[in-house]
């Protein structure tokens, strides 16, 4: 009932928020039904506009065509605009809507149609009640609706953050709702967040919503793509689709790389040792694997590589940190083995001064004067 309820509200809103500025019928131009007849015949006929429609809102060319019988089938329409071909029109499309971008079109402008009948299908007529018109609307072409992983890392039964975005590439506001197709798969659990969404998008405007899985399967390359709804300027329904999403999860890390400090808290311009112990967690050898530490305040080695990691097995890498300002500074490693990556849980390291109390220092040193003086004149 509530889907009904919105596409009702969708269908209210896109009469008021589409504007036509100028339409015309085929017939207001001069042009009469094109038909064509027989098994696997083609014909062709032009139909020409001029620069009147060439207008700062969208150009839509709306062709209106009938297929007998009404069937699916090889037959269609192609559209070719001053001999660019911008469409092909199906037997199940009664309304082809085509958008035309500004630069496309020029002073006189020639819509040539072709029609091909088939073996099952042997009538096809264009009616003279099809449009060409300026309209402002809501555009959304290929590419508008994205899906895309944000996590770095994906191992099964840990989250994975995603982000879906659409963008309103048209000159009008429409209503839009986004389903995600999460709800219909065993092998993701949607655990944080919403992966739909349900409201008005400006023209211009790019809406983005962020929401995290848990994958629970280590089967899963392909992740759920999104769907998005909305009535366009002639109260018809359209879908948009998203990509689908690839990822290459893994069951658990062979190798677990763990930063290790041997002072959190350090004095500007004192190295600091930095120690990396990286774990085989797995029943294998791995061999060539290479870590590199990434900080601004690395004075030792960054880099170094081992031939082979028996199972089970700790190694380490150690270097130095060092740094001549106050400050908290990040710690990141990056361990690559065979196509295998794997980053570091992100540390930090602090670079304080030095703030012993200087009366202390001053002291200490007057009471060493003395003991040299008092030496010298009673002890010698």
């Amino acid at each position: 009932m509530k889907k009904i309820v919105f596409i009702l509200v969708l269908l209210m809103l896109s009469f008021v928020n589409a504007e036509t500025i100028k339409e015309e019928t085929f017939a207001l131009i001069g042009y009469s039904d094109f038909l064509v007849e027989g098994t696997n015949q083609k014909q062709c006929n032009e139909v020409i506009f001029y620069d009147e429609f060439n207008g700062e809102e969208f150009t839509i060319i709306s062709i209106h065509s009938e297929f007998v019988p009404k069937i699916k089938g090889e037959a269609n329409i192609t559209v070719h605009l001053n001999n660019e071909l911008i469409s092909v029109i199906d037997s199940e499309t009664e309304f082809g809507r085509i958008i035309i971008k500004k630069e496309k079109l020029k002073e006189k402008n020639i819509i040539k149609l072709c029609a091909f009948t088939s073996d099952a299908i042997t009538k096809i007529s264009v009616k003279d009640d099809s449009t060409i018109g300026n309209y402002k609307t809501a555009f959304f072409p290929e590419g508008s609706l994205t899906k895309k992983v944000l996590s770095e890392e994906i191992i099964i039964g840990k989250e994975i953050t995603i982000k879906t975005s659409l963008k309103n590439y048209g000159n009008e506001k429409t209503s839009i709702e986004i389903i995600d197709g999460d709800a219909d798969r065993e092998d993701i659990e949607l655990i944080k967040g919403k992966s739909s969404f349900k409201g008005e998008i400006l023209s211009g405007e790019e809406i983005s919503f962020e929401y995290t899985y848990r994958l629970k399967d280590e089967r899963t390359r392909i992740l759920p793509n999104a769907k998005a709804y909305y009535l366009n300027e002639f109260g018809e329904k359209k879908e948009i689709e998203s990509n689908y999403p690839e990822i290459f999860p893994l069951t658990k890390q062979a190798l677990e790389p763990i930063i290790m400090l041997k002072k959190q808290i350090n004095f500007i311009g004192e190295e600091s040792e930095i120690e990396i112990v990286i774990i085989n967690n797995s029943e294998n050898t791995v061999y060539n694997a290479e870590i590199k530490l990434i900080s601004e305040v690395i004075t030792g080695e960054k880099t170094t590589e081992f031939e082979s990691i028996q199972p089970k097995e700790t190694v380490y890498f150690k270097t130095k940190a060092k740094s001549n300002s106050a400050g908290e500074f990040e710690l990141k490693c990056e361990l690559s083995y065979g196509k295998e990556k794997t980053l570091c849980d992100k540390t930090t390291i602090l670079f304080e001064e030095n703030t012993i109390d200087q009366k202390l220092i001053i002291g200490s040193v007057m009471v060493l004067i003395g003991i040299i003086i008092y030496s010298y004149l009673y002890l010698r």
